[in-house]
């Protein structure tokens, strides 16, 4: 399981195919809806979609995304027969503490481009050297720079190769983990299954996590009136929100051939859950997408899966979910300290802290007000000092 260096490829060819498909695309006739009427509630509004595609084609360049990238180094690992990609920035100070961090979908590592730095060298943002972290950032199989598995994997498995990225490559005693969407799955499952004192190397593994979704399930179960109607909001908002996961984990092919000739359908499908999930400040009164993340951000993400050809092998990962179905088991619990950062999440924001205490040691529970779902893209600042106190923390 040796570790080779990687570069991210320019691929000219494939970038001018992209743009062409964008510039080629017949529109559908778009709704006629009065003034005071929000486009979004139907779903994607294709004048945004219009103006986004436009500033791809004529303004965007896949170089300016690589170039921000590789301010890092860049890596690849073969675990169990695939090539994972991951960023491993080395901390400031004389020892360091090892930080996992993994992306969900529809992110990628570039979630993660304005926080490493904060992480690694906190000194360069008004803290101290000594609480710098060395972090990795792998890409989840089948994302990006990774490569796809030859069928659906879930998060077990992911987090069974992460703990083998951390300990038996990487050669980390212990490590903390961090994440959130799927990432925040992975990251419980890597307390539940491979903390400190977990497996056969007791003493190595994950020492804590941090998530900043509340994705791994227990037993938990709503008591008391402000319980149950943090159950009740959420069931209506998976109601509202879920016809996409239901899609994905139940017939992910059937969404490939619709997808694959479409970037413009793809970026659709993207950045409709970009504006659902993210905590959009206001512009003339309406949530506005770009008062929270700026083309060239939103356009680096989605092109992270155009440019890999990955969007198919991505959402694979909802099919292992249904069918590794992670949680924690009745009676048992998450032993290693766990941290919260519980941030606007309109889409799987965390319940009240009594409801996840039967199942997670939480030690450390903090709460942040201007940022959502893609908090490290939406507030850097904020996830990464939400980061750093938990870890100075412990």
């Amino acid at each position: 399981m040796s570790v080779r260096p990687f570069t991210i490829a320019p691929d000219a060819a494939r970038e001018k195919l992209i743009k062409q498909r964008m510039a080629d695309y017949q529109w559908p006739v778009d709704m006629q809806l009065g003034a005071d009427e929000n486009p979004w509630v139907y779903g994607m509004d294709q004048q945004f979609l219009q103006e986004f595609c436009r500033y791809v084609v004529a303004d965007y360049q896949w170089q300016s995304t690589i170039d921000e990238l590789h301010r890092f180094s860049h890596f690849t690992a073969e675990i169990d027969g695939l090539n994972i990609h991951f960023i491993h920035e080395d901390g400031s100070g004389d020892n360091p503490q090892a930080l996992l961090m993994t992306h969900g979908w529809p992110g990628s590592v570039y979630e993660f481009n304005e926080v490493i730095d904060r992480l690694a060298h906190p000194e360069n943002y008004g803290g101290k050297a000594e609480n710098g972290l060395t972090v990795i950032c792998p890409s989840l199989p089948g994302y990006g720079f990774s490569d796809a598995p030859p069928r659906p994997l879930g998060q077990v498995t992911t987090a069974a190769m992460w703990n083998k990225l951390m300990v038996e490559v990487l050669g980390f005693d212990t490590y903390i983990a961090q994440g959130g969407d799927w990432g925040s799955v992975v990251t419980g499952l890597l307390g539940l299954h491979h903390g400190v004192d977990e497996g056969p190397d007791i003493g190595k593994g994950c020492k804590a996590i941090h998530m900043n979704m509340y994705g791994l399930r227990g037993e938990g179960v709503p008591e008391n009136e402000e319980e149950q109607k943090w159950a009740a909001d959420s069931q209506a908002v998976m109601e509202a929100e879920s016809a996409y996961l239901q899609l994905q984990m139940t017939k992910p092919q059937t969404l490939i051939y619709a997808m694959n000739e479409s970037p413009v359908g793809v970026a659709a499908w993207i950045l409709e859950k970009f504006y659902s999930w993210s905590d959009l400040p206001l512009s003339h009164g309406r949530p506005d997408l770009l008062k929270r993340y700026s083309m060239h951000a939103l356009a680096s993400n989605l092109m992270i899966y155009l440019m890999t050809d990955s969007f198919m092998s991505a959402i694979w990962f909802y099919r292992g979910f249904a069918e590794e179905l992670p949680h924690i088991p009745p009676g048992e619990k998450i032993t290693v300290p766990v941290g919260v950062g519980k941030f606007n999440d309109t889409y799987l924001g965390f319940p009240p802290r009594r409801l996840m205490e039967s199942s997670f040691n939480i030690v450390h529970w903090a709460e942040f007000d201007d940022a959502g779902h893609f908090a490290a893209m939406e507030n850097p600042a904020q996830f990464a000092d939400a980061v750093l106190d938990f870890t100075t923390a412990l």
